[in-house]
């Protein structure tokens, strides 16, 4: 495999192993059928040895130990498989199955072929507040322009597809199924999934890449079209201009002010992808005022911040 390869490899494998329950994936890929993306979010795509295996454990079902396979369904079988744990409340992965009348969780999996699976986002820790007021400096609108390549990885979740013939697992850009109390949520974020990572980077690429054909020409335009980012007022932002646009919607039939709130605020294009951070321009429109910015940012081998 290639370097970005490698990368791609090892982060959804790394993804797996930290879900709850841990899930080794190398176990379910059938030999001499993995395909590995240069890039998380079309991340690695395979069969699975056992689909119903791979399902079961992405569902938080985990084998319990010493146990065989499940007699077939004449022999014995119990109505339920007896060789697999209950699945845990605090599961991170959830499908349809969990909750079937979920219709926006539902619309979520429109486009997933076989069994679908989303990680679910849990907010960390609240930490404990600080004696003294934390000070502020500079603006909302400053610290926008500067853009989220350092902190872009912090909404991100897994997706995984479970078919009989083909399996693909790969990282969503941004998360947004949120598990709480009451069970999970779609936030706002699912729009800008929607515009940038299923009909801009899979249906639109897709088709620009067939209509191109396979040359020079057409692996620079992917890797552009890869590289482009719309930006919308969402959760890494801080949701930046939702309240004016909302505000100034007049009634259920103003449609010019309701499409106003799903319109992007902004561009970025990754400019170079270094060993473990990103170089990135960005370009925002935002209460009446622009701004463009370069911003580098990721993590780092020196100075202990790694």
């Amino acid at each position: 495999m290639e370097e970005r390869q490698e990368k791609t490899y090892e982060a959804i494998v790394s993804r797996c192993r930290n879900l709850i329950p841990s899930i080794d994936i190398t176990k379910h890929i059938k030999s001499g059928t993995l395909r590995v993306a240069n890039n998380t979010l079309d991340g690695i795509t395979f069969e699975a040895v056992d689909p119903a295996d791979l399902e079961a454990e992405l569902s938080g079902r985990m084998k319990l130990p010493g146990s065989a396979k499940p007699p077939k369904p004449g022999e014995g079988a119990l109505s339920f498989d007896a060789t697999r744990g209950p699945r845990p409340e605090n599961a991170s992965m959830i499908s349809m199955k969990e909750d079937p009348k979920h219709w926006a969780l539902k619309a979520s999996f429109g486009a997933t072929v076989g069994e679908g699976f989303r990680e679910q986002w849990r907010p960390p820790p609240q930490p404990r507040p600080a004696l003294l007021p934390s000070p502020s400096y500079g603006s909302q609108r400053l610290s926008l322009g500067f853009g989220d390549t350092g902190t872009r990885l912090s909404f991100t979740a897994l997706h995984a597809a479970v078919a009989a013939s083909v399996c693909n697992i790969h990282i969503d850009e941004r998360g947004f199924v949120v598990s709480t109390p009451e069970g999970a949520v779609v936030t706002p974020t699912f729009y800008g999934h929607l515009a940038n990572e299923l009909l801009l980077k899979t249906k639109f690429r897709d088709w620009l890449n067939g209509a191109i054909g396979d040359n020079v020409v057409g692996s620079i335009v992917v890797e552009a079209i890869n590289r482009l980012s719309l930006r919308f007022a969402d959760a890494e932002n801080g949701f930046a201009g939702m309240k004016g646009r909302v505000n100034s919607i007049t009634g259920l039939k103003d449609l010019k002010g309701i499409g106003k709130v799903f319109l992007p605020i902004g561009l970025s294009m990754d400019l170079a992808h270094l060993r473990n951070s990103t170089i990135q321009a960005n370009y925002y429109w935002h209460d009446g005022q622009q701004t463009v910015t370069i911003s580098w940012g990721g993590t780092f081998d020196k100075f202990g911040s790694k």
